[in-house]
């Protein structure tokens, strides 16, 4: 038996210190509290509790450092709208869910998804592997042209200055080949363009409204370029600066495209509270209420399981089934929703863990492929944090995993017809 010298020990006590104390701030919160609104303001001061927890936990750690950090800004925003301050932040469809049990049920299934996949993610070397830079100008041209036909013909457009979210899968892929077309980019010409090419997708994303598309490119570029450590700390401020931008958006697009000084008053007298999130969070009550009336939870598991591979995981988007059933909802729905539909708490547990392992195994990994799957898997989280589970293991795993294989047998064979 290995034993722990001073300093090993040292190192080990504060981490599991903060395990057992988020472990049990979690048990007491989803088992103990009652499934009414006076639940609610614990269950938001839990789960600033345990984001303050994480940040400590984590906060020197920047191969982690994004990753965490967009995770406590979503915790503290999402605390501090729908939890602690409801009836001031929810819109008229949603004030009439706040008492409700699914929406009890829905802050404790969060706060119980969140803690134990930040839990199952464990150890995290601090050091990060960058993506290898492979010259191939070829295949980045044809990558390329694939991001400009996606620009054009992939994002579902309406009025300027209103929201229309982009519900055409090929822009959100836009991102896994933007990352190969850097990747095998052959000078910094190119990668200038594909710079001006993100400010365009960028740009496209906030004119029209849909900030959800847009924020993760702006994520994307960030890890590409910025070659510094990264803290959770920076973060959390790059993320509250964040916060603000995304309101701006929201205001302008409420004043259908009226551009005043009294657009930043309006954004900067909202605070932390974000619109996307509560959206999120009241799609994913109606989700659970339909849970609460419907069947074939299992025969709806396998039907969105297959769809990872064959497609088509649109119809079976359960905040679209919930508003098909008079659940009426806006969208979003989150992932850990789908969780508890297919099997209530247990299966949130279930599922938090594989996801916080497979994390961990891509995180603490040297490989090529790992290195690209540690930017996806970050640069999707918003996505699979408050939409929908396929986003995680389809967009930011099974897909670049297909293209990452794909391409590097393509590079190889070009390369060996050169010789």
């Amino acid at each position: 038996m290995i034993k722990l010298g001073l300093k090993e020990r040292i190192h080990v006590t504060p981490r599991l210190i903060v395990s057992a104390v988020i472990s049990l701030v979690t048990f007491l919160t989803v088992v103990c509290l009652p499934n009414d609104a006076s639940s609610l303001q614990y269950i938001g001061y839990a789960l600033i509790l345990c984001s303050a927890l994480f940040f400590f936990r984590y906060r020197k750690n920047s191969n982690l450092a994004l990753f965490i950090g967009i995770i406590i800004a979503i915790n503290i925003c999402l605390a501090l709208s729908v939890c602690l301050n409801p009836f001031n932040t929810a819109f008229n469809w949603q004030v009439r869910l706040i008492n409700t049990f699914a929406n009890i049920t829905n802050a404790k299934n969060y706060l119980l998804f969140v803690n134990v996949l930040c839990l199952a993610i464990g150890s995290v070397k601090a050091e990060k592997t960058r993506i290898e830079m492979r010259k191939n100008p070829i295949l980045a041209a044809l990558l390329l042209a694939g991001l400009i036909f996606i620009l054009v013909f992939g994002f579902d457009r309406g009025e300027i200055g209103t929201y229309m979210s982009n519900a055409n899968a090929l822009y959100e892929y836009a991102l896994v080949v933007f990352i190969f077309a850097w990747k095998y980019s052959p000078n910094k010409y190119f990668r200038l363009a594909l710079i001006v090419y993100a400010m365009l997708y960028v740009g496209q994303g906030l004119i029209f409204g849909d900030r959800s598309s847009a924020f993760p490119m702006i994520l994307l570029l960030f890890m590409l370029i910025y070659r510094r450590k990264v803290k959770t700390f920076m973060v959390l401020l790059l993320g509250l600066g964040g916060i603000f931008v995304a309101n701006v958006v929201d205001v302008f697009r409420n004043a259908h495209g009226e551009v005043s000084f009294n657009i930043l008053g309006q954004a900067a007298a909202r605070g932390l509270f974000v619109n996307t999130i509560s959206y999120a969070f009241y799609g994913g009550t109606q989700v659970i209420n339909f849970a609460l009336n419907s069947a074939n939870h299992l025969t709806h598991f396998f039907n969105y399981a297959a769809s990872l591979v064959i497609g088509s995981s649109n119809q079976y988007s359960l905040t679209v089934m919930a508003n098909a059933n008079k659940f009426v909802n806006k969208g979003g729905g989150m992932s850990h929703t789908y969780f508890y539909y297919w099997g209530g708490f247990i299966a949130t547990i279930l599922f938090a863990i594989l996801m916080g392992r497979i994390i961990n195994k891509i995180f603490n990994s040297r490989s090529e492929l790992c290195a690209i799957l540690r930017v996806t898997v970050t640069i999707f989280l918003i996505r699979w944090m408050l939409y929908y589970p396929v986003a995680f293991f389809r967009s930011a795993l099974l897909i670049p995993l297909v293209v990452f294989v794909a391409l590097s047998f393509i590079d190889g064979r070009m390369r060996r017809l050169r010789r």
